[in-house]
This record gives C-alpha cells, sequence and structure tokens, in this order.
C-alpha cells in the first residue's frame, strides 16, 4: 500500500491494516472483473470512519467502498442505483457505505452528520 495525493492505493488482494480499525480487504471493489487491479480510498474518508468508530465505541462494518468502472456499471444496468453523475463518489475513491450492528440507524446518522455533508441511508 502507498500513499498518493491523499489517498491509499493498493493491488486488489493485498491485505494489510490501514489503522487499527481497518484493513484495505474491507474498502476494495467487490466485482469478478480481470481488469480490477489497483484499488484506492482516500485518506480523509478512513480518518472520518475511524473518527464515527471511535466516537461510538460500536463495530463499523463496511459494506461497499471503492468501486471499479465496470463494478460501477454493472450495478447502474442492474436498475440497483438511480446515480445519474458520470462517475460515482465511489469510482474516486470518496465514498462507502457501512453499518452498525450495535447502532441504530438514526444514531449513527446522527455521528455521521458531523463528518460527512452528504449521508443516503437504506432501510
Amino acid at each position: 500500500m502507498r500513499e498518493e495525493n491523499g489517498y491509499y492505493i493498493w493491488d486488489k488482494g493485498t491485505h494489510v491494516f490501514i489503522n487499527k480499525w481497518f484493513t484495505t480487504k474491507e474498502f476494495e471493489c467487490k466485482c469478478e472483473h480481470d481488469t480490477c487491479k489497483e484499488q484506492k480510498i482516500a485518506k480523509e474518508l478512513i480518518d472520518r470512519i475511524t473518527w464515527i468508530r471511535e466516537y461510538t465505541k460500536s463495530p463499523v462494518r463496511v459494506h461497499s467502498a471503492y468501486r471499479c468502472e465496470k463494478k460501477q456499471e454493472d450495478i447502474r444496468k442492474s436498475g440497483t442505483s438511480t446515480v445519474v453523475a458520470k462517475k460515482s463518489q465511489h469510482e474516486l475513491g470518496n465514498a462507502v457505505d457501512i453499518s452498525s450492528s450495535s447502532l441504530t440507524i438514526p444514531y449513527l446518522v446522527k455521528a455521521a452528520e458531523y463528518k460527512f455533508k452528504s449521508i443516503g441511508t437504506a432501510l
């Protein structure tokens, strides 16, 4: 893993700790595409969800973070996403979908509001 321009960058399948709470495996693209090799996630994003983890004193599960262009296109084609932007923040390494089994959705959202400008929820 290397740091470059505010991002952590690593090769898919290279699993190392980013900090005491999170590993690169949690943030890499979940696709099966052979072309999906280089992964990235914003350092600031890691700092924000680490803050949520420490503020709430509860584990945070990462469901989806970095998505390669092909994975994002798969999601668009499936009709699952209504994203109209040409580039998803997930594709840029600037978004994460999280949950916590020990926190209510309203409490997790409230904590996230301290550090994030845009928050979406799925019920």
